[in-house]
């Protein structure tokens, strides 16, 4: 499964590069942009209906021939709409009024005119289920200053529908499915209060961008649906996810290579493979993970609670480096704090060589709850490269039955519980 979440990453970061390179020349295409090269339907650009150049106001969807049906493609239309408000100055309002938008892939494409576009979402967007409409992604926004999405509105990417093809769960052949979200080069991202509900692939995933806020949202899939991630972020800097409940077939949150400066609270997780950061180390010159934050957060009967896994043999060095766990609660979970630098799903690792990411000054305090099992706290670190300053006190998680099994392998703690730091005196 994290096979298949680092081959679309890497296919984000090729993309980007087509992008920037493309740039670089005359005429630069729409194909060649990052992470989601679905090209917009024909017609979209230049629309009968867009006011080009003008003052900033509120562009209703239903004067752009978008029809609340649920059954007819309404991406012209919300293209048009888009191509509105982003040609006017000041800071233009998109109204999305309840109803049911079926919609194919649609590229909201930036820089804009003015200095800041708000979408209302009160509505349900609906996700062709038709996969061949999809070159990637299904909404994108990329390229963007100031951008809020805000409502009581729903995303729903229909993916119950989608899912028997994709056959990752019987051992079959996986697919990277569209994504309902993507969020590429945006500074100032807001996304409040809205519902993402059932993606085919990941809910949200903002890449390369700052300041970034995304709260009180509801994400939600089985969970076994495949590769239902809630929210993944990389390469992004100063980035807020507070106040969301978050329930998937994979993981909550995940933090992938390039991110600093991240605070994650009040977060209600489960089900899933919890709060993640990593994987890291699939890739050549991944970028540093450090200054991350994830306090006063609940794991509910979630594979993982607490997370980090990097790769064996992985081909360049980098380091994850000053993340602090505080005041998390722990229901009925399986491995509520893990480090993992022996991770290889799949058994694609491209080798058996200890991990040469560093993994130092980690902090766990104030950890409390359950666990599903004996296993509350497994420290699983490189012999190559040992864990360093890992801080775990004021831990209070109980097993079912029995004593706690804790696991610590090349770890060198800094404060630590009793219980653990005999554990580590003894491997």
């Amino acid at each position: 499964m994290m096979y298949l979440k680092s081959v679309a990453l890497l296919f984000l970061l090729v993309c980007t590069v087509n992008f920037q390179e493309a740039n670089s020349k005359p005429a630069a295409k729409k194909e060649d942009s990052p992470a989601a090269s679905a090209e917009a339907p024909a017609g979209a650009e230049g629309a009968a209906g867009a006011k080009k150049g003008g003052a900033a106001g509120t562009f209703n969807i239903e004067d752009f021939g978008v029809v609340a049906d649920g059954k007819t493609d309404n991406a012209p239309g919300f293209l048009k709409a888009w191509k509105a408000a982003c040609d006017a100055t000041g800071s233009p309002t998109i109204v999305i009024a309840k109803g049911d938008y079926l919609l194919g892939p649609v590229l909201f494409e930036g820089p804009c005119k003015g200095d800041h576009i708000t979408i209302q979402l009160d509505g349900t967007l609906l996700g062709s289920t038709n996969l061949a409409s999809y070159k990637s992604n299904w909404l994108q926004f990329q390229h963007i200053d100031g951008l809020t999405i805000t409502g009581t509105g729903t995303v729903d990417g229909q993916g119950a529908k989608t899912w028997p093809e994709n056959k990752c769960k019987s051992g079959g052949a996986c697919k990277v499915f569209p994504m309902s979200m993507v969020f590429a080069f945006i500074k100032g991202l807001t996304v409040r209060g809205i519902t993402s509900l059932n993606s085919k692939y990941f809910h949200f995933n903002v890449f390369s961008s700052e300041n970034v806020e995304l709260s009180k949202l509801t994400i939600t899939a089985p969970e076994d649906s495949p590769n239902t991630d809630g929210i993944h972020i990389g390469d992004d800097t100063n980035v807020t996810i507070a106040d969301t409940t978050i329930g998937t077939g994979d993981d909550c949150i995940s933090v992938g290579p390039g991110t600093s400066k991240v605070l994650i609270t009040g977060v209600k997780c489960g089900p899933g493979h919890g709060i993640s950061i990593g994987s890291l180390g699939r890739y050549a010159n991944e970028k540093d993970v450090s200054d991350i934050t994830v306090k006063g957060c609940t794991l509910t009967k979630t594979t993982n609670g607490l997370r980090i896994k990097t790769y064996q043999s992985n081909p360049t060095p980098l380091e994850v480096s000053k993340i602090h766990y505080e005041d998390i609660t722990m229901d009925h979970v399986t491995y509520p704090i893990i480090i993992d630098q022996q991770y290889c799903p799949n058994g694609k690792c491209g080798g058996t060589a200890e991990s040469t990411v560093k993994v130092v000054d980690i902090t766990y305090q104030g950890i409390k709850g359950t666990s599903a099992d004996a296993n509350t706290v497994v420290l699983r670190c490189s012999a190559k490269n040992p864990c360093e300053q890992i801080d775990v006190s004021g831990i209070s998680v109980k097993p079912p039955g029995g004593p706690a099994n804790i696991t610590c392998v090349n770890t060198k703690l800094g404060t630590a519980d009793a219980s653990i730091k005999s554990a580590c005196s003894e491997n």
